[in-house]
């Protein structure tokens, strides 16, 4: 029983909460723009609602992609300085 959702290293833990929290945001965004475009009048507990989650998904995405950054940025760093090595190496 292999997990993260049985991968070869394809959705990560982070890329799922990212891919949930995103989906369910937005699509409680499209029920409130139908629910406008219908003629319906929107309450002012889903806007009051739709401001209290858009934190918590800016923290998600923030997070997810500040790590992504961190570990591409640490990654290259590490990866020139093999090849430094590597070259020393070769040279010597």
């Amino acid at each position: 029983m292999k997990t993260f959702l049985n991968d070869k290293d394809g959705v990560s833990e982070k890329d799922y909460l990212l891919l949930v929290s995103t989906t369910v945001f937005f699509l409680f965004v499209a029920i409130g723009l139908v629910l406008v475009l219908m003629g319906r009048p929107v309450d002012g507990m889903y806007v009051t609602l739709l401001d209290m989650v858009a934190p918590v998904l800016m923290t998600i995405t923030g997070g997810v992609f500040g790590v992504r950054a961190v570990q591409e940025f640490r990654k290259k760093k590490s990866d020139t300085a093999e090849e430094e090595a590597e070259d020393y190496d070769a040279r010597v």
